[in-house]
């Protein structure tokens, strides 16, 4: 199948590292725009770097990202591209706009920067979770995407040798984050998750009490009265907070039209979908069932291929509702 093939050649950029701005990222979207240019689309980038190919009038848009996460999987964003550009290609009349947008794992950071935005969103990914697979569905709707929040919390002790410092002495600011990396995991419940997913430790050497531990906090919930309860549990100053997000409107009501069977989720991962979405741009999200026990930000990210084109073919005939329905 081409977009199988597409998702290979994408991967074979950097091994499954395309990180932002990156040359692997430019590279994919030098491909992208390639296969948009196949399919009939006339193509362009943004000041941000976001690519674009549109035919037409093209107020609706479908697509996703072209980077990964370091050593990520081959599904991930790019599935949305490579399936928007199919789509297009078999609604050949349609007017239509596949975006690719930049930098999605580090921010997001394109989708932020649009400086004009569709009538409707439609965004096609693999669900980067356990769900689908365990009720046996190959696709999936979005309903909502959870809120969060992001920040960090610095810990202060004192450096001392780690031979001669006793330990009833001792000052270790990384014991502090430890305990504090505790707490988190112990905050987050009813849905809720939270994490501490880097440390940076001062002065980071083997032999030397740590003097300084700043700990990253990621959290999210289903509501927004619960983000905020567990910010408060937790005890940290969010830098960045988005709270939960609905899809909406004629893209949401043409996936349940073309898939009035689909369970119905909601979304704990953020996508570009989040940031069109909270702009006010009726928008909505197919999900493809992930294999091997929802894995995703990995090489053993998979998703079969007869999973992918049953979501290729649920997004043309989305697509072809909306487009329609916008030219009315």
């Amino acid at each position: 199948m081409r977009v199988i093939e597409r998702l290979d050649e994408l991967y074979a950029i950097g091994g499954g590292t395309r990180l932002a701005y990156s040359p692997e990222e430019d590279a994919a979207h030098e491909l992208a725009a390639e296969w948009m240019r196949e399919a009939g689309l006339d193509v362009r980038s943004d000041d941000a770097g976001n690519l674009f190919g549109r035919r037409g009038e093209a107020r609706v848009w479908s697509g996703s990202h072209l980077d990964t996460v370091p050593n990520g999987g081959k599904f991930d964003g790019a599935l949305g591209v490579v399936a928007a550009i199919e789509a297009a290609e078999r609604l050949a009349h349609a007017p239509l706009t596949v975006v690719a947008f930049r930098a999605e794992e580090s921010g997001p950071m394109g989708s932020r920067r649009l400086v004009e935005l569709p009538e409707g969103f439609l965004e096609l990914h693999i669900e980067q979770g356990p769900t689908l697979e365990r009720l046996g569905e190959p696709l999936g709707i979005v309903t909502a995407i959870v809120g969060q929040a992001r920040g960090s919390v610095t810990f202060e002790g004192r450096a001392g040798h780690a031979g001669t410092t006793p330990m009833n002495e001792r000052a270790d600011a990384l014991v502090d984050a430890a305990e504090f990396v505790l707490r988190v995991r112990d905050c987050a419940r009813d849905g809720a998750v939270a994490t501490v997913g880097a440390l940076e430790v001062e002065p980071g050497a083997t032999n030397v009490v740590p003097a300084r531990v700043t700990a990253s906090v990621d959290v999210r919930a289903p509501t927004a009265e619960q983000l905020g309860a567990l910010i408060e549990a937790i005890g940290f100053e969010p830098t960045w907070r988005q709270d939960p997000i609905a899809m909406t409107g004629r893209p949401l009501d043409a996936l349940r039209a073309v898939l009035p069977d689909a369970p119905e989720l909601v979304c704990g991962a953020g996508h570009d979908a989040m940031v069109l979405a909270a702009a006010g741009v009726p928008t909505a999200m197919l999900f493809v069932r992930s294999l091997n026990d929802g894995i995703s930000h990995s090489p053993n990210e998979h998703s079969s291929n007869e999973d992918v084109e049953a979501a290729v073919s649920v997004l043309a005939g989305a697509l072809a509702r909306l487009a329609s329905a916008v030219d009315e």
